[in-house]
């Protein structure tokens, strides 16, 4: 949106609207940062972690991922190391499972699958039900109207 007509442009851009903090030299900033705090430690697995040292909410890396397609690769790479350090912190028991299989389906989408098998009479399941219940199928089961 353009400044109001007759005022000054509020920001570099010529837009209107409080000027942007977060603009591409910042973001370009932050990947350095990113690189550099994953490099410090194998324990920085958690982006919250970084965001509070950075001193900005972990909802605002949503933007910069939009904003710099090298922040996206970097955010990409730290995701990755993330999945890989709960994969073998859960293996090893490291870490809880619990713990490594909650953070591994909220943020990489990963869950357990299992399979369960029900036998019985797959034709007519209310009579295998009945069956069960009193040894012999009920007959307004097996009715049909004429």
């Amino acid at each position: 949106m353009p400044a109001k007509m007759g005022h000054e442009p509020f920001n570099k851009n010529g837009e209107g609207g409080r000027p942007r903090i977060y603009d591409d030299s910042f973001v370009e900033g932050e990947i350095i940062e990113l690189e550099n705090w994953m490099g410090e430690r194998q324990e920085n697995i958690f982006i919250e972690d970084f965001c509070l040292k950075r001193g900005y909410s972990p909802q605002r890396l949503s933007e910069f991922v939009k904003q710099n397609e090298r922040f996206s690769e970097a955010y990409e790479l730290f995701k990755t190391r993330q999945k890989v350090a709960l994969f073998k912190g859960g293996l090893t028991k490291k870490f809880s499972y619990p713990m490594c299989a909650l953070i591994l389906s909220h943020s990489h989408g990963v869950v357990a699958k299992t399979e369960t098998k029900v036998s019985g009479d797959t034709i007519n399941p209310l009579s295998f039900i009945l069956n069960t219940i009193d040894g012999s199928s009920k007959e307004l089961v097996n009715e049909t109207e004429s």
